[in-house]
């Protein structure tokens, strides 16, 4: 941290070579010291949730840790990358239960079919055209000639149009051509024999167990999960609050001191400066769950100066690693006399702008 000598030294640098000269500092020029520090806590979180797992078929869990009673129990050492995150699937000990499935043979009887294979069909459907109705105008698919359709039939030429030789009685042009007189057509699942392969066995009647997936076996056991995830936290911190020029100053030409622990709290504070660890110890608190941490982050000590001869302009000063640079800014008292004045001219300009139309 700059003493006060060296920050009233580069003022008075700054105040020559903007050409200021004539400016003399007085000895009661007001300088404080603010803590910037930015970076980010990565901290690594833990969950464990247990589950009831079932597997059909045999499974090898001999390369699975074993815990007890009580998985929150179960030590696990911090992990050595925070940033990392991994899932750890354990046994709970005396859980596993690996045995023959009650079906015996992994198969049992189709349910769709009752294990016959086959499932009933329907040998023939009603013509999509004729709909079974008079498909024949002499026989009405009947294949015996009837007076009364051929009296029908006389009665115009219309009634023949689309029509083809019956199949059943040979009648020419009287049939319908969608089922050549026969009122229906041969199913084509079935071919005609009125029964049709089970679509779900195949015909062979029986199908997988679906409890044992057609394994014959189950195994069933308590799964203990640990999950560890990366929780990033940015810290932005400055004591009091500063405006952004003081910020943009420190970022462009300060000399950050950089702090990178990996461990507890109590590290930090052996590491760094005790202002740093203590201005930090609120974003230190630790987690529920957090088994893991890696802080990076830096620092830096600016000063805040202001000219009694001068209170509408404020000065930074910020160590480099060229020596201190200063910027100048407006007050905080100045900024807002000048954001009333644009205020100001702005409604004046819409009043006018009003009075004019």
């Amino acid at each position: 941290m700059l003493s006060d000598e060296d920050v009233l030294a580069a003022v008075r640098r700054s105040l020559q070579e903007r050409g200021e000269t004539g400016r003399v500092l007085p000895e009661e020029a007001d300088i404080s010291h603010h803590l910037l520090i930015e970076g980010k806590i990565l901290r690594s979180m833990e969950t464990r949730t247990e589950e009831e797992r079932f597997h059909q078929g045999s499974i090898d869990l001999s390369d699975r840790p074993v815990y007890g009673s009580d998985l929150h129990a179960y030590r696990i050492p911090p992990p050595e990358d925070p940033a990392s995150g991994t899932t750890l699937r354990l046994v709970r000990r005396g859980s596993v239960d690996d045995r023959s499935c009650d079906c015996g043979n992994g198969v049992v009887a189709c349910e769709r079919c009752k294990g016959s294979g086959e499932l009933p069909c329907a040998p023939a459907k009603a013509c999509g055209e004729c709909r079974g109705i008079a498909a024949c105008l002499w026989c009405d698919g009947t294949g015996r000639r009837s007076r009364q359709t051929h009296s029908r039939l006389n009665t115009g030429q219309q009634a023949r149009e689309g029509r083809v030789t019956c199949g059943t009685c040979g009648t020419a042009n009287a049939a319908c051509a969608g089922c050549r007189g026969r009122g229906g057509t041969t199913c084509a699942r079935c071919g005609g024999s009125g029964s049709r392969a089970c679509p779900d066995c195949d015909r062979t009647g029986t199908v997988p167990h679906r409890r044992c997936g057609g394994t014959a076996r189950t195994v069933t056991w308590t799964e203990g999960v640990v999950t560890r995830s990366p929780l990033v936290v940015k810290v932005t911190f400055s004591s009091p609050e500063l405006p952004y020029g003081a910020w943009r100053s420190a970022r462009d030409h300060g000399a950050w001191t950089g702090v990178r622990v990996v461990g507890p709290r109590s590290s930090l504070a052996r590491d760094t400066a005790g202002d740093v660890a203590a201005a930090l110890e609120p974003w230190l608190v630790r987690h529920d769950g957090e088994v893991g941490r890696r802080v990076d982050l830096r620092h830096l000590s600016l000063a805040r100066v202001t000219l009694a001869p001068d209170p509408h302009r404020v000065f930074f000063v910020v160590p480099g690693h060229d020596g201190p640079h200063v910027a100048a800014w407006p007050s905080v008292n100045r900024i807002r006399l000048i954001a009333a004045v644009a205020l100001a001219a702005l409604v004046t300009l819409v009043v006018v702008s009003r009075l004019l139309v």
